[in-house]
């Protein structure tokens, strides 16, 4: 008799958030049927599909979740992290985006597609762009994106880009801020902030400066 796997199974084998994947069942994305009030699929059927996307299968929980009780390492930890990258290009708000979750590290695939929509939510709730030319994309703690730790990727970008900041101005440079655990997560995002609120820092970011000037920069200032 064919195998067949509940909605959860399922998001426990994908390592998804279960909210995710009722997306995708109501968007179509995942072949799932209706069986006595439970979407299921048959486990070849499911096994096919995943290979066809290219999306990795975990037979227990594989995303580690991060212990809310990890102590907080500081931003420059955050910021080496998520990397520092140069020269990233779009023409819109969510081409920007994409461009800057293709450079994320530490994400496995199934990972960024989780990480886009987040980031896209939370555009649509109010724009990140905080002003003077920065953006601080932070989408909310999501325990299924499997980091141990918060981090911090920043982009440059080659043109600014249109960004419905709340001063207007397009975005030269986004700062895109994950984290698996919702402490971390507004512990980091308020440290952050602190700094962005200073404005020969703000003014120095805008600059560009090479990665390791950046990083020395952070260090003086915690």
């Amino acid at each position: 008799m064919p195998v067949e796997l509940t909605i959860k199974e399922v998001a426990t084998r994908l390592s998804i958030p279960l909210e995710t994947l009722h997306r995708w069942v109501r968007q179509g994305k995942i072949p799932m049927q209706r069986n006595r009030g439970e979407y299921v699929i048959r486990q070849e059927m499911f096994e096919r599909w995943a290979d066809e996307h290219k999306l990795s299968i975990h037979e227990t929980a594989g995303a580690v979740q991060p212990s809310e009780e990890a102590a907080f390492d500081g931003v420059l930890p955050a910021m080496q992290r998520g990397g520092i990258f140069y020269g990233l290009t779009g023409d819109s708000k969510e081409a920007a985006l994409q461009a800057a979750v293709a450079n994320i590290p530490n994400l496995e695939r199934i990972d960024r597609k989780i990480v886009f929509e987040k980031l896209i939510e939370r555009e649509q709730l109010a724009s990140t762009g905080i002003g003077h030319g920065i953006a601080l994309p932070h989408p909310r703690a999501n325990p299924g994106v499997g980091l141990m730790l918060p981090q911090i990727s920043t982009c440059f970008f080659a043109r600014p880009i249109p960004y419905d900041a709340i001063d207007g101005q397009p975005v030269s440079v986004m700062m895109v801020l994950l984290s698996g655990s919702t402490k971390l997560h507004l512990t980091l995002l308020s440290k952050i902030s602190f700094f962005l609120r200073n404005r020969s820092f703000r003014d120095y970011l805008l600059t560009a400066p090479p990665a390791q000037a950046l990083l020395d920069r952070l260090a003086e200032m915690q």
